[in-house]
């Protein structure tokens, strides 16, 4: 493998994109740069451009801002790094907050902090001079009006909220969280869906009280002080609720719908906030119905356990019972917000129409109406493919900042430009060489809105940086174009026009390979099960086939079928030996 490219080049990178406005290709051009994929990939990894809500530039900046805090000995570069993605994940959250920079130089000039304050020297999770006070007038700038609600209603014993994506509902358990650990010295404790997501709760507070009180946190757990000496713990963990089964604190549990092995973990998690005056908050968007969650949240399991001698209780939790939040006869807070009802009461960074634009109408539901899907008729098991969420970090052989990230080792490639509308999506899988050996999804590439000539140049740069065997192209409608300039550069790709045999070959492979959990994710892993879960099974005269509910302004599911023209190269019985490749030849 070819040495790394280091920090230095990539910051130079960043500042000539972000700062100086150049393109990848300008960048790549200058001496010591390497190739525009490269660049491009630095610049999705750190969502450089991304300066709106976005759940991967939040997980991006997040991840840096924990590694920062961690790190023992850090240098100057370390703390303007820091702080540089402090604010841009403040910014995030709430972009009308942070300071324009003449107003950072006029504070920093006359040694006060963004509120007019004197700027002291604090200790590390020294909070022992964060008042209440100070605490309610961030309140006021930060929060939204569906996030005052919730504030408002903080005290009930259980919270179940089901919501859309992307209205500040991480960020603002973050702060609830941190406010209450301050005014009244409870113990926190953080569950979340995945473990980048656990490193959003964390990375929020960091920013959180760094940008405001210019307090720096460090530690995991987290140990504040408080006034009078007294401490605090917030303790961040992911779905193995085992590692922190000692701990007692109020507990929140995030994207429960998605979490794997649900009642397992919420009977071992619920211990933790078992005395009466903790709290316990679940927040999610919605799966499936099939979902171990789905029955706590409409109170079915309720009915078996506790009220199983009443046939007539029922909890309602229909939009119109819920939208404004109701304690329910078991003694949760549900609450149900839809996307129009965030945006009416003044949340003012949605558009709605553009939403609507940009997805099917059931994708539009699932996402952002709060509306499940019945599994039923789809084609996909959600708890097969979350039992198939693994850990990138974890693979020795895989890394991305080298210029052939996965050496001479084989890859398939799956591209899906979508029939109707400008979804198109590229995956990059690692390609099973003996038996038993796992598909591993290395990279998922989102190339909407490029042209046919950029759709193949960015191919192409795949086929330089990978040693490629196979490229499936869906080349039943536009992405008959695409295919024919891959072909070109790559003579062996394969033409995938789609009928009903095809998909049900595509999807029985897929089917056998996610069952045997021959297949392995790492990042956007609610996107991606999600994808594969809104395949459906749809019967066209005496055949069974399967459909995704294309709408002509937009794909669908078009990252699960992309990795699915990927798997096409395996032969369904998944034997190997039968293949050629030129891994051999390659070494």
């Amino acid at each position: 493998m070819q040495p790394k490219y280091g920090p230095e080049v990539r910051k130079l990178a960043q500042d000539l994109y972000v700062v100086q406005g150049y393109t990848f290709d300008e960048i790549a051009e200058l001496p010591d740069m390497p190739s525009p994929r490269t660049v491009r990939r630095w610049a999705e990894d750190g969502k450089w451009a991304d300066m709106c809500p976005s759940y991967s530039a939040e997980m991006a900046f997040s991840k840096k801002i924990n590694q920062l805090v961690d790190k023992v000995d850090k240098n100057e570069s370390d703390y303007k790094e820091l702080e540089f993605c402090t604010r841009q994940l403040c910014q995030l959250n709430k972009s009308k907050l942070v300071p324009t920079s003449k107003q950072r130089a006029s504070n920093e000039s006359n040694g006060t902090n963004e509120h007019g304050r004197k700027k002291k020297k604090k200790k590390k999770n020294d909070c022992s001079s964060i008042t209440v006070e100070m605490l309610d007038e961030l309140k006021e700038k930060l929060l939204y009006p569906h996030q005052l609600h919730w504030f408002e209603n903080q005290d009930h014993r259980a919270r179940f909220i089901l919501k859309p994506r992307q209205i500040g509902a991480t960020f603002f358990f973050s702060f609830e969280a941190f406010y209450d650990a301050v005014v009244n010295g409870r113990n926190k404790i953080f569950i979340s869906a995945s473990r980048d997501q656990a490193e959003v709760f964390k990375a929020n507070i960091i920013s959180l009280v760094h940008e405001h009180f210019g307090i720096e946190l460090t530690g995991s757990p987290m140990v504040l002080t408080l006034k009078g000496g007294k401490t605090v713990k917030l303790i961040f963990k992911s779905t193995n609720a085992r590692t922190a089964q000692s701990e007692s604190g109020d507990l929140y549990i995030d994207e429960v719908f998605w979490i794997p092995k649900y009642k397992t973990l919420r009977s071992l998690a619920q211990a933790m906030a078992t005395h009466k005056h903790l709290r316990i908050t679940y927040f999610s968007t919605p799966s499936v119905t099939s979902h171990e969650a789905y029955d706590h949240w409409n109170g079915k399991w309720y009915r078996k356990t506790k009220a199983c001698n009443d046939p007539e209780f029922a909890v309602n939790v229909s939009h119109k019972a819920l939208k404004n939040g109701l304690e329910c006869d078991d003694g949760i807070w549900r609450q149900m917000l839809t996307v129009h009802d965030v945006v009416e009461s003044g949340f003012d960074r949605i558009d709605i129409e553009v939403l609507e634009n940009e997805y099917s109408q059931d994708e539009f539901d699932n996402l952002f109406m709060c509306k499940f899907i019945d599994d039923a008729h789809s084609a996909f098991n959600l708890k097969q493919l979350m039992a198939c969420v693994g850990d990138s970090s974890k693979w020795d052989d895989f890394d991305l900042d080298y210029e052939r990230p996965f050496g001479l080792k084989p890859v398939v490639i799956g591209f899906d430009p979508a029939r109707y509308g400008d979804k198109a999506f590229v995956a990059v899988l690692s390609l099973p060489m003996k038996p038993g050996e796992k598909f591993r999804l290395l990279e998922s590439i989102d190339l909407s809105g490029n042209d046919f000539e950029a759709m193949a140049r960015e191919i192409k740069e795949l086929t330089e940086r990978y040693n490629v065997q196979h490229i499936g192209v869906d080349t039943t409608g536009m992405g008959y174009g695409v295919w024919e300039l891959i072909s070109k550069f790559f003579p062996n790709a394969e033409p995938i026009h789609y009928n009903p045999i095809i998909k049900n070959q595509m999807v029985i492979k897929a089917l056998n390979v996610i069952k045997n959990r021959r297949f392995e994710f790492d990042k956007d892993a609610v996107s991606i099960a999600s994808s594969f879960i809104n395949i459906r099974r749809k019967v066209v005269g005496d055949a069974i086939t399967y459909a995704t509910n294309r709408t002509e302004s937009t794909g669908h599911a078009d990252i699960a079928w992309a990795i699915m023209h990927a798997m096409k190269f395996e032969p369904l019985d998944g034997n190997a030996s039968g293949r050629q490749t030129s891994v051999g030849m390659a070494a």
